[in-house]
C-alpha cells in the first residue's frame, strides 16, 4: 500500500509576507508523525516568484530568508522525500520582463501587471530561465526530484519563435481559423516539438541526478495518453477541482494502475483558498484516498503552507484524519503478492484526445467524455474493471478480460493487430458507439459498416427480459450493414420520429411498439473469440444525463459478455465501486461508497457529510479453484451470512460505510 504524500501550494501575491514566522521543523515533525513520506513544495510558482534566494529567477519581494530551502532541510532531516515544484508553462515575472517569451494564443490577450502569464518553452525561456533554475535548485538543495506544472506550455502559440520555426518547416503561418486544413500539420508539429522538449528537460535533470523523480503534470495520463519519455519517472493524475471528487479519483486510479510507471493521484480542490477544508469535511478525504489506494496508486493531497511557512491547523487536522484512515486500510490491505484482477478493460488512446491527424493535440479535453461516461456507467453497474492506454494494452490482456472500446474514433495499426490476435485466441471485445478508423480506413474487426448519415438522433434499446421497459440512448444512431457479424438486438425507433425532430423543452417521444430492422447489437465470431458491436453512444449519454435505466441494461449486457467474471456487484442504485485483488490463496474485494457528495454553487464545489447513504448490495465472487471458501471477512470481521453454489460465493450486505474490504480465503 502506497503511503501518503502532500503537495504544498505556495502561490502568493507580491504584497504577502513570506516566511516571517516559520516553523519548518514543526512542519516536518508533524508530517513524519502522520505517515507522510513525500512532499512537493514550491521553488517557483505561477506568479514567477522564487521562494528561495535565486540568482536566476525573481525571489518573492516580501520573503525573509529561504522559505523553500528551510522546508527542504527540515523534511530531509526527518527522512521525507522532497520534490521541487516548478511552474513550467506559467511565469508571471519572466513574462513581464521578457515579452518575447510570452505564449501568444489565437485571441489577443493583455499581460497583467501582476499575477500569472503563460510562457512558451520554445523561446529562450527554456535555456535562459527554466534549465538554469533547475540547475540552481539542484546545486543548492538535496531535492529528490522535480514536479512541473502546467502543461499549457504545449498549447497553441503564435509567438515569433513558434511562427518562425513553423514557417521554416512548413512554409506557412500557424493556422488561426477553425476550418484551416493545416491544423493536423500544426498538431503534429507541436506534438513532436513538445515531446522532444520534455525529453530534453528530463535528460537534463537525469544528468544532474540519475535517481531524480521527475513528473510533468498530466503527461502520460488521460489528456496525453501515450508512453512517456524514459526520463519521466512517475505519472501525475491531477483531476479538476470541481465536480464529483471521489469518482474522479477512481477514474484516475483506474488508468494509473495499468501503466508502466508509479501513479500519483492528486486532489487539489480549493474554495476560499488552497486547503480551505471548510467545504471538505473528512469523509471526502476518506472517499478520495480509499478510491486511490483500492487500485494501488498513491493519494497526493493538495494543501497549502501558511505564508509564514508553517502548517495551518486545518491541515494538521486533515493529516490526522487521513493518517487514521491509512492505518485502518493497511490492516485490511491485500498481501504483497496480490495483484489487481479486473474482468474488463476500457481502452483509451492518443487519437481519442489528439484526433487521428493530431489536430486536437493539447487543445481541449472533449475526448475524455466517452471514457469518463464508460467509467461512471461500469462503476454503477457493479463491474470489476480498469482503464488501459493503447500503449499498454498487450501487457494487460494476460487474464483474458473483456476489452471495451468506448466510442473511440481511431486506433493504431498495432492496437488493431493486438485486438485481432486476442480475439483469435479466445478473447472477447466490445466496440461501442462508433467503428474506429485504422490509418484512415474503418476498422473491419466488428464485421459491420455504418451508413455515413445518421438515421436517428436517439433510439431505444430492447429490454433483455419481458416485463422491462426499452432503454433510451441519446445520440446519433446509424443504420448498419452486416458482413461477417450477426444481429443480436435490434434498435427500437422513436415513435413516428426522424433525425432532427425538435421536442419542446428537450423532451423526447415514446418508443415504437415494434423493433426496427436495424441492429443495435451485433456479434462476430473470430477464431476462438467474439467481437461485439453496440451502435449506441451510451457512454457519452450516461456522462451527460446519468440515465439510471441504463445501469440495469448494461449489467445484463456484461452478464452476456462475461458469463464467469471474477466478481460482480449488484446495487440497484449504483454508486458502490468494486475493485478486485487476488493471489493464489485469497481474493480481496474493495467496496468504495461514492454516495453522499453534494454539488454546490455555480462551479460545482463538493461536500460529503457523514453518515454516507447506505446501499444494499449483493456481491458475487467466483471461486478460482471451485473450492468452498474457508473464511469470509469484512474489514477484519467474520462474515457469517454467505452462500456458495455453482462455484460462486454470494454475499448480501448493506454498504453503510465509506469503504469495506471483503476477504475470501480459499
Amino acid at each position: 500500500m502506497k503511503n501518503i504524500a502532500f503537495h504544498f501550494d505556495f502561490e502568493s501575491h507580491k504584497d504577502i509576507r513570506i516566511n516571517h514566522a516559520p516553523d519548518t521543523e514543526g512542519m516536518a515533525r508533524t508530517l513524519k508523525k502522520y505517515g507522510v513520506e513525500e512532499i512537493i513544495t514550491f521553488a517557483k510558482g505561477h506568479d514567477g516568484f522564487a521562494y528561495y534566494p535565486s540568482t536566476v529567477g525573481y525571489p518573492h519581494p516580501r520573503m525573509q530568508g529561504d522559505a523553500f530551502g528551510d522546508v527542504v532541510k527540515a523534511c530531509k532531516k526527518k527522512g521525507l522525500r522532497v520534490l521541487a515544484y516548478v511552474s513550467f508553462g506559467i511565469d508571471g515575472e519572466a513574462g513581464r520582463a521578457h515579452r518575447d517569451w510570452v505564449q501568444i494564443p489565437p485571441e489577443d490577450t493583455e499581460i497583467p501587471d501582476d499575477w500569472f502569464v503563460p510562457v512558451c518553452p520554445f523561446t529562450p525561456y527554456l535555456e535562459q530561465s527554466l534549465l538554469p533554475m533547475i540547475a540552481e535548485i539542484h546545486s543548492l538543495y538535496p531535492v529528490d526530484g522535480f514536479f512541473f506544472d502546467t502543461m499549457g506550455a504545449l498549447g497553441i502559440c503564435h509567438c515569433d519563435s513558434c511562427e518562425k520555426v513553423f514557417q521554416e518547416v512548413h512554409g506557412r503561418q500557424i493556422p488561426r481559423k477553425t476550418d484551416d486544413p493545416a491544423w493536423g500539420i500544426y498538431g503534429q508539429f507541436r506534438h513532436a516539438r513538445g515531446m522532444a522538449m520534455l525529453e530534453q528537460v528530463g535528460t537534463f535533470i537525469k544528468n544532474l541526478n540519475p535517481d531524480a523523480k521527475i513528473g510533468f503534470n498530466h503527461i502520460g495520463t488521460f489528456r496525453y495518453p501515450e508512453k512517456v519519455s524514459h526520463a519521466v519517472s512517475c505519472l501525475t493524475l491531477d483531476f479538476p477541482i470541481t465536480g464529483h471528487q471521489s469518482r474522479q479519483a477512481s477514474f484516475c486510479a483506474a488508468m494509473g494502475s495499468t501503466a508502466d510507471l508509479p501513479a500519483d493521484v492528486m486532489n487539489t480542490i480549493f474554495n476560499q483558498g488552497w486547503s480551505d477544508w471548510s467545504p471538505r469535511p473528512f469523509p471526502i478525504l476518506e472517499q478520495f484516498s480509499v478510491a486511490v489506494w483500492a487500485r494501488n496508486c498513491r493519494p497526493y493531497f493538495g494543501s497549502r503552507l501558511h505564508p509564514e511557512n508553517r502548517l495551518d491547523p486545518v491541515t494538521v487536522n486533515a493529516l490526522r484524519s487521513v493518517a487514521a484512515v491509512a492505518k485502518k486500510v493497511k490492516k485490511a490491505y491485500p498481501a504483497d503478492d496480490a495483484r489487481l484482477a479486473p474482468d474488463i478493460l476500457l481502452l483509451h488512446g492518443p487519437a481519442t484526445m489528439y484526433g487521428e491527424d493530431m489536430r486536437s493535440f493539447a487543445r481541449d479535453s472533449a475526448g475524455l467524455e466517452p471514457i469518463e461516461g464508460a467509467h461512471h456507467l461500469f462503476l454503477d453497474a457493479g463491474a470489476n474493471f480498469s482503464i488501459v492506454m493503447e500503449d499498454f494494452l498487450d501487457r494487460n490482456l494476460s487474464d483474458n478480460p473483456l476489452l471495451v472500446l468506448p466510442e473511440m474514433s481511431a486506433i493504431s495499426r498495432t492496437t488493431a493487430e493486438t485486438i485481432r490476435a486476442y480475439a483469435e485466441r479466445g478473447g472477447r471485445i466490445l466496440f461501442v458507439g462508433t467503428i474506429p478508423t485504422v490509418e484512415g480506413t474503418p476498422c473491419d474487426l466488428p464485421g459491420v459498416t455504418q451508413d455515413e448519415k445518421p438515421w436517428q438522433d436517439h433510439i431505444y434499446l430492447p429490454p433483455w427480459s419481458s416485463g422491462e421497459q426499452p432503454v433510451l440512448v441519446r445520440g446519433d444512431f446509424h443504420r448498419l450493414s452486416l458482413s461477417t457479424a450477426e444481429p443480436v438486438l435490434h434498435a427500437i425507433q422513436p415513435y413516428d420520429c426522424r433525425h432532427g425532430i425538435r421536442f419542446v423543452f428537450g423532451g423526447l417521444g415514446p418508443a415504437s411498439a415494434e423493433v426496427s430492422p436495424y441492429p443495435a447489437l451485433t456479434r462476430r465470431r473470430l477464431g476462438n473469440g467474439e467481437i461485439w458491436y453496440l451502435e449506441a453512444n451510451i457512454f457519452t449519454n450516461y456522462r451527460e444525463i446519468a440515465d439510471w435505466t441504463q445501469i440495469a441494461w448494461t449489467r445484463s449486457l456484461l452478464e452476456c459478455l462475461t458469463p464467469r467474471p471474477a466478481a460482480r456487484l449488484v446495487s440497484q442504485t449504483g454508486t458502490v465501486e468494486l475493485v478486485v485483488h487476488a493471489n493464489a490463496a485469497s481474493t480481496w474485494l474493495f467496496l468504495v461508497n461514492h454516495g453522499g457528495e453534494q454539488l454546490n454553487g455555480r462551479y460545482g464545489w463538493t461536500r460529503t457529510f457523514m453518515p454516507v447513504p447506505a446501499f444494499p448490495v449483493t456481491l458475487e465472487v467466483r471461486s478460482p479453484s471451485g473450492n468452498t471458501p474457508q473464511r469470509v471477512t469484512r474489514t477484519g470481521r467474520s462474515v457469517k451470512r454467505w452462500s456458495f453454489a455453482g462455484g460462486t460465493v454470494t454475499i448480501s450486505l448493506t454498504m453503510d460505510t465509506i469503504w469495506s474490504v471483503i476477504r475470501i480465503d480459499w
